[in-house]
Order: C-alpha cells, then sequence, then structure tokens
C-alpha cells in the first residue's frame, strides 16, 4: 500500500464503493507518476456507480461538479473527486462537450481521455489497468494521443498545448501522428481562453525541459495562434524557473523583440505577476545600461535584483559590478534606510520648516532626500536633515 494520505484516502474510498456492489479505480496522473516514482497528492477515483449512489455511500459529500458526474468525499485522510465512468458527446466549441453519458465501463471512460500515459488505472489491490500502452510509452518516454490524435484535439484544443506541456515537464518526444495532429489543428488554439492557455505556460516555465516546448510550438505552427515570438528557442537551452513561474513569464517577455511587457494583458496574468516582471525588465534595462545605484537597491525588492543580474548573466550581458547575488544582498541589506517609512521627517516637517504651501515641490524634496540617505550624503536624522533642508534646498523652492 502507498503511504500517503491522498493515496490512502482513495484506497478507502474505493473499498467502500466494492463493499457496496460498486466498480472503482484510481485513473489519471496519480496512476502516471506512481509508475514513475513520483507519489502525486491529487488521487480520483472513477466508478461505476452514479453521483447520486455515491452520495448514498459516503456520510459526507459535495457537489463540486455534478452535472460532470464528480463528488467530493470527504474522507477523514484527505478529500477524493470520484468521478462516475462516462463518455463524451461533440465539442462544438473545442473546449467543453455539449453532453456527458454516464457508462458502466471503464474502457469506455478510459478512451476518451487525451494522452495513453493519463489513460492507465489502478485498482485497489495496486493492478495497473493499461488498454492503450500507456506503460510502455511511459518507458519509451513518447506522449501518443488516445485513438485518432486528430479527434481528441478536435474534441479540446487544449489538449495540443498539454502535449507540449507534458514533453517539457517528462522530457518525453511527442509521437509523430500526434505531433502532426498538432500541426493540422494548431488553428483551433484561437477557441481557447487565455486563462487557459497561461496556465499551461505557467507549468512550462516551472518544467524541466521549458526549451522542448518552445521549441515545439515553433515547430508545430502554433506559434501562429498564439501571442508572442517564439524564435529565440535556443536561449532556453539552460533556462530554470526556479522560484516560480513568473521568472518564465519574466524571460519570455525579455525576449521578445521589444522586451514587451504588455504581452502579459493578453495572457491574462495576474497584476502582481505583471507588477514583478515589469520590475525585473525594468532592473535588468538600468544594470546592463547605467549599472544599479544605491537608489535603485533601495527601490528593487531582493527577489527583483537578483532575477536580473541572473539574466544579465545568463545572457552574457553583466557589467563588472555587482560579482553575485551575495553582493546584492549584502548591498541591499547595508542600505542607511531599508523603506520610505524609515524616512524620519515629512512632508508636514517640510511646510512647517519653510513655511511655503503642500505642491509638488513636497514629494520632489522628500524624493530628493530619500535619494540623498540611501547615498549616504544625508543621515537621517532630523535635525540633519533640517540643517540640509534650510540650508541647501528651500532657497530653490
Amino acid at each position: 500500500m502507498i503511504k500517503q494520505k491522498s493515496w490512502e484516502a482513495a484506497f478507502d474510498v474505493i473499498k467502500s464503493l466494492e463493499e457496496n456492489g460498486y466498480e472503482a479505480v484510481i485513473v489519471g496522473g496519480a496512476v502516471r507518476d506512481s509508475l514513475r516514482g513520483h507519489v502525486a497528492n491529487d488521487v480520483d477515483v472513477a466508478t461505476n456507480a452514479v453521483p447520486e449512489e455515491v452520495k448514498t455511500v459516503f456520510a459526507r459529500t459535495a457537489d463540486v461538479g455534478i452535472s460532470h458526474g464528480t463528488v467530493l468525499v470527504i474522507h477523514p485522510l484527505s478529500p477524493v473527486e470520484v468521478t462516475t465512468y462516462r463518455t463524451e458527446g461533440t465539442y462544438q466549441d473545442h473546449r467543453r462537450p455539449d453532453k456527458v453519458h454516464f457508462v458502466s465501463s471503464l474502457a469506455e471512460d478510459l478512451k476518451r481521455r487525451d494522452f495513453t500515459i493519463n489513460a492507465m488505472a489502478m485498482s485497489g489491490n495496486q493492478e495497473i489497468i493499461d488498454l492503450f500502452g500507456g506503460k510502455e510509452d511511459l518507458q519509451n518516454g513518447v506522449i501518443r494521443a488516445v485513438g485518432e490524435p486528430v479527434e481528441r484535439f478536435k474534441e479540446d484544443a487544449l489538449r495540443m498545448l498539454r502535449a507540449i506541456r507534458f514533453s517539457a515537464q517528462l522530457g518525453f518526444e511527442i509521437e509523430n501522428s500526434t505531433f502532426d495532429a498538432i500541426s493540422k489543428q494548431a488553428k483551433d488554439l484561437h477557441f481557447i481562453a487565455k486563462e487557459r492557455i497561461k496556465a499551461e505556460f505557467d507549468k512550462i516555465f516551472v518544467s524541466e525541459h521549458p526549451q522542448k516546448a518552445i521549441q515545439n510550438i515553433q515547430q508545430s505552427g502554433l506559434n501562429q495562434f498564439l501571442p508572442g515570438d517564439y524564435s529565440q528557442m535556443e536561449l532556453w537551452e539552460d533556462f530554470k524557473a526556479d522560484i516560480g513561474s513568473w521568472k518564465g513569464w519574466a524571460f519570455f517577455c525579455l525576449l521578445q523583440p521589444k522586451q514587451d511587457v504588455e504581452l502579459l494583458n493578453v495572457f491574462k496574468c495576474s497584476n502582481n505577476e505583471k507588477k514583478r516582471v515589469k520590475d525585473i525588465i525594468d532592473a535588468y534595462q538600468l544594470l546592463i545600461s547605467d549599472g544599479w545605484t544605491k537608489r535603485n537597491y533601495f527601490e528593487y525588492e531582493f527577489e527583483v535584483l537578483k532575477t536580473a543580474f541572473e539574466f544579465a548573466n545568463y545572457l552574457k550581458k553583466a557589467p563588472a559590478n555587482p560579482k553575485s547575488v551575495e553582493e546584492i544582498k549584502q548591498i541591499k541589506a547595508n542600505l542607511a534606510i531599508q523603506k520610505k517609512t524609515d524616512l524620519v521627517v515629512t512632508g508636514h516637517d517640510l511646510i512647517r520648516w519653510s513655511s511655503q504651501k503642500s505642491g509638488p515641490w513636497l514629494k520632489e524634496t522628500l524624493e530628493k532626500i530619500l535619494t540623498e540617505i540611501l547615498e549616504n550624503r544625508l543621515k537621517n536624522d532630523q535635525q540633519h536633515i533640517k540643517k540640509w533642508f534650510l540650508s541647501e534646498y528651500s532657497r530653490s523652492i
């Protein structure tokens, strides 16, 4: 027995369903990953019991997707999604089936799935049920569509990008007829919401082999139906988004002809992602042109500076200084102040000292004071600042 709460819960759910006369198995990525020696956290169960029957077996359930046959069983160890075996009707929008039909056959359920490595099942006694050669494809490192690949991609056009994402995550090759079908159906990608496409790119960027994905996007022709430029695939060879997908988005934008961060709007990235990426691009450009001032070290968070520095080194455009990430950390830590609220004077102080009315000069003066302190030309001391302000700056107001 696999000793992990989510697996133990799934096996317990299977046992309960079988004791009540139903058939049940673990399906999907959990089976694939377990065969690779990677124990997945999300363990889903499929059954010939319809949702109403599933709900009679368990004391606590939630209707998370009951129209598509899914019931969430609230198990003490871990919640488990239980879905009725099903087939799907036509896909008018290349995204969602028009109808879902519950069936009693596991074989019928498995043959509707996208790729052979995702179309295996595991019984309660951990026997692998493999009807489409998924185990062999897993051993050989192949992404192959279940059945006719053109039909699979017509059903859900996102599967084309999923094939490419799996190749990047697993380091697998896409089987020839499956790859040819991607090229043939590439135009259907425009049916897919940008949010769903963005989610696939998030996973590509943090994968082990992002260059493989960029290359497959370019060579399959999907790039013609995706925002952005994918021509500099060779620069992705050693790229690693070790701290999150936002690092991949920053590198992707950096490689665009005009280092275009507006691309993130098209992909429906979050405001936090957009700000982080813009900061990295700006910090990168400052670093490779004039270098960073202490004000730059103050304004940008450490992860932004670190990422911009790593990009500059990776692209062989880094200046002589700083020499290392550790030096960046040290410079930032040694700044006279760490945040604007550390400043010991406010606009009210400047108004009181100068007898001037509020205006644009106030913000400008505070910014100048901040820079003077960061450059160690002025102490963050109220009396020192007052003396400097009255003698050096108030005359120009």
